[in-house]
């Protein structure tokens, strides 16, 4: 633990081996309880660094006096019951935010720019991120977000390509704005889901609490709890409908739900899913629909056998390469 305790240090300082890398990011994934605690050490020592230029953090023992300056200690963070330490997470969360903005404003500038970090989830997995304002996003298979280290100016923005469900902390100075595909979304605090993955020509924005703004190139609307928007990228067509919004952020907790969805569209999701890759002839399946309830205890070919029920089809499995005909 000792070792892993001086990577981490390093990695921070951006003076670890590649070799030092690699092992830090092994224990993480093995360590899952132990990665939130590590992103936010790491984006605190980023936010303070940045604001405090003229001073030069250069060895493992500023480092250390600099953990316990902010009252920083992750090993004692997760040795309490799950319900205190999700609370004792997100209390972190919105020190570490506030600890940034005084830290700014004690700098007296007003140009400060936050470093924007890049977290892309690969298929076949699902990750929940925490931001500085104490907000939670939780990335589906296939995703990538653009967040700042910390939140600057007027408003709170981040960039959005996939699927996410988020949780927005309230902070009615700084609306928090989702950019995706052309479209803004803004909210105040609020949680909604959002589906706008590179390939698809729909922007699916769903919302499960409170109110959010969508502005798109043609107009803007006003959401309410349990309505969801279809906006069609090509031709700019917006269809507004009620659903059940826990239908739609399901995948969350393993079980993806997909409803009256365009065949084609469902196997670009079921890739993403089990991390397959499936081919087939688009014309053979391109103007069918198909619902299905995904799970992720479940097998690719369990989704198979439940296409075949509704759709006679064929297919053949290669390890992770499928391929499907139509009989």
């Amino acid at each position: 633990m000792k070792e892993i305790e001086e990577i981490k240090s390093r990695y921070i300082r951006g003076e670890a081996t590649e070799r030092e890398a690699k092992i830090l990011l092994e224990w993480l994934e093995k360590n899952p309880e132990e990665r939130t605690a590590y992103y936010q050490e790491k984006d605190i020592w980023d936010s303070y660094a940045f604001v405090n230029n003229s001073q030069n953090y250069s060895s493992e023992e500023e480092l250390l006096k600099l953990k316990r300056r902010i009252r920083f200690n992750p090993k004692k963070s997760f040795s309490m019951p799950g319900p205190l330490k999700v609370a004792a997470l997100l209390l972190l969360a919105f020190l570490s935010g506030w600890l940034v903005q005084f830290l700014i404003a004690n700098q007296g500038t007003s140009d400060v720019v936050a470093e924007m970090r890049e977290v892309v989830v690969p298929n076949g997995q699902i990750h929940q991120l925490f931001l500085a304002d104490g907000s939670r996003i939780w990335l589906n298979s296939g995703s990538k977000i653009d967040v700042p280290s910390f939140f600057t100016g007027n408003d709170r923005k981040v960039s959005l390509e996939g699927e996410a469900f988020f949780e927005i902390a309230k902070d009615p100075e700084h609306p928090f704005k989702v950019e995706v595909k052309g479209q803004t979304i803004e909210v105040l605090g609020t949680s909604f889901n959002v589906r706008a993955y590179p390939d698809a020509d729909v922007v699916q924005t769903t919302l499960h609490t409170g109110k959010i703004k969508l502005h798109t190139s043609r107009e803007v609307l006003n959401l309410l709890p349990g309505e969801q928007t279809n906006v069609h990228i090509n031709t700019g067509k917006i269809q507004v409908k009620n659903v059940n919004p826990v239908n739609y952020y399901s995948w969350r907790d393993g079980r993806y739900e997909l409803k009256d969805e365009c065949l084609t569209d469902v196997f670009r999701l079921v890739e993403r899913w089990y991390d397959v890759s499936i081919t087939y002839d688009e014309n053979d399946f391109k103007d069918m629909r198909f619902s299905v309830v995904l799970k992720r205890n479940k097998s690719v070919e369990h989704f198979l056998a439940l296409l075949n029920l509704s759709i006679p089809i064929q297919y053949q499995k290669n390890m992770d390469e499928i391929i499907i005909e139509k009989k």
